[in-house]
């Protein structure tokens, strides 16, 4: 994420001063014409994604607060708040974390599962024991397997029914093996934090790839998935990925909550001082459900004093200075 912001600074910066937009979407394709050729020679094109992501994010906030409206109200939303699931759950965290989220009102519980020292089966038959009538229960393998091993751990779990199988191959395996494995279980595959581009989530949807899972901080900002919910084939839903601080966290709930009855978008259930406490106490659970926030903007400021505390104290940059001196 440092090297991010040294690229951000010397190389996409200078391009946006001065810069002027009516939708932020524009702003992301001013740039993707000017830079992309040398983020294609330099390598570093899904970086490249990454740093337009955060900027369509930003600029959503910045134009929201310049209109002086909510997320909520700019899309004229009749509810709020967005479901949320719990997610990241490892194995030897299930007796501690399954009931603390059931008791949140969460009755989706995502586990982490594809390591040697855990039987598959074994975690989500405990995880079942665990959670309240009514619950679903999802896996991610995060892209470890092959196909062969695919098959056959999903075959294992059908009779257990999980809502989906997140990442069970990698995100840029076949188009072949990804629609053969959709053909071979019952149980509906779910990827997105590693695709790029909505022709490529269109395309993966197309074989098999049921629940389509954009990173608001990886691919497309909040402009690429909304623009995806708009373009994805029928049959499919998008349930937003995300891990990491409260500034993209709340973008991904608010696209959730756009999305309403048929979304639901993960909370880690991991300690995180970024997630918990960068922007205050904003993202509280409650019967299942994450308030937006009420204020002009898309998200609630990150706490100053806090920010400067993850400040690299190596980093030379501008905007690590501006930290460490207080300076917002």
């Amino acid at each position: 994420n440092l090297h991010k912001a040294h690229i951000i600074e010397d190389v996409v910066a200078p391009q946006l001063r001065g810069a002027r937009f009516v939708e932020p979407r524009e702003i992301g394709e001013r740039l993707c014409n000017q830079l992309s050729i040398y983020f294609l020679h330099v390598g570093q094109l899904e970086v490249f994604s990454h740093i337009l992501a955060g900027i369509d994010t930003a600029l959503w906030d910045l134009a929201l607060r310049k209109a002086n409206r909510s997320f909520a109200e700019f899309m004229e939303l009749s509810e709020t708040s967005a479901q949320s699931y719990a997610t990241s759950i490892n194995a030897d965290d299930l007796e501690r974390l399954i009931p603390h989220h059931a008791s949140l009102g969460q009755t989706h519980f995502k586990l982490k599962i594809g390591f040697a020292e855990h039987g598959n089966r074994e975690i989500v038959e405990r995880a079942a024991r665990l959670c309240p009538s009514g619950s679903r229960i999802m896996v991610d393998s995060n892209q470890s397997w092959t196909l062969a091993t695919a098959r056959d751990e999903l075959r294992k779990l059908e009779d257990l029914s999980p809502y989906f199988a997140e990442e069970p191959l990698p995100a840029n395996a076949p188009l072949a093996d990804w629609e053969g494995l959709a053909a071979s279980t019952d149980i509906p595959l779910a990827g997105g934090e590693n695709i790029y581009g909505i022709e490529n989530f269109c395309a993966m949807a197309n074989v098999g790839l049921r629940i389509l899972q954009p990173d608001v901080a990886k691919w497309g900002g909040v402009s690429g998935a909304l623009d995806l919910a708009r373009a994805m084939p029928q049959g499919s839903i998008l349930w937003p990925h995300f891990m990491g601080t409260a500034v993209g966290q709340v973008a991904a709930l608010s696209i959730t909550a756009v999305l309403a009855g048929n979304s639901s978008c993960e909370v880690d259930v991991n300690e995180n001082a970024l997630r918990t406490d960068l922007c205050g106490d904003i993202i509280t659970v409650r019967n299942g459900r994450v308030d937006l926030p009420s204020e002009p903007g898309l998200v609630v400021p990150p706490v100053p004093d806090l920010l400067a505390t993850f400040a690299d104290g190596r980093d030379a940059g501008p905007m690590a200075e501006a930290l460490r001196s207080g300076i917002s």
